[in-house]
């Protein structure tokens, strides 16, 4: 899944994995998108729409110098746009903390329901809590609230992973250094990387 989408005419283009690269402009609500290049920006919107002091087209699109046009702004203008698509992608996702002293019996039932599902769950287990997302929101619960209740956390660990649907990890070395700066520590976002960066999820 991309959080943002690039559009450039040259024949390569760096991008991270959650940047889409097109060579075509395609109008879109959902997705940033960047127009690499003031030329191309003026060929694609007419020289009248396109200004060096405001680079907003429309309410998604900017425009962001080419290499060959200005180096370093085009390195801090593409850092600045991935950072932008990666922080307002991850600032839309809901967190739930399912609290197992003050949840009902039916809100348990559902979410035990939910666990077994067949439906593809990113589940990152840390040593104190475990967080799960299939697409929408991060589920977190609390490894140390199930102990103090007597519940053994490496069997709730062991009870999750059964499901071939869950893809249980606890090493969060995959993500790059430059997301992780991204990240700014947030471990309730990690299973949502692995999420949309997961080959698995999008098949």
């Amino acid at each position: 899944m991309f959080f943002g989408r690039v559009v450039t005419r040259g024949k390569k283009f760096d991008a991270p994995w959650f940047i889409e690269v097109v060579d075509t402009y395609t109008p879109s609500t959902d997705l940033p998108t960047a127009i690499l290049g003031k030329k191309n920006a003026e060929e694609i919107f007419g020289k009248e729409n396109v200004h060096l002091l405001d680079r907003d087209i429309n309410d998604t699109t900017v425009w962001i110098y080419g290499k060959v046009e200005n180096r370093s702004k085009h390195d801090e203008e593409k850092r600045a746009f991935f950072e932008k698509c990666f922080t307002e992608r991850m600032s839309s996702v809901d967190y739930q903390f399912i609290n197992i002293f003050t949840a009902g019996y039916s809100y348990i039932k559902k979410f035990i329901r939910y666990i077994d599902s067949d439906r593809k769950k990113s589940v990152y287990v840390t040593d104190k809590h475990i967080y799960i997302y299939s697409g929408k929101s991060v589920a977190g619960i609390s490894l140390s609230d199930c102990r103090y209740i007597g519940i053994s956390p490496k069997r709730v660990v062991a009870r999750i992973s059964e499901n071939p649907a869950n893809i249980v990890f606890e090493d969060d070395s995959f993500i790059e250094k430059e997301d992780k700066k991204f990240l700014k520590g947030n471990k309730i976002l990690v299973p949502v990387i692995h999420f949309n960066s997961n080959s698995t999820f999008s098949e």
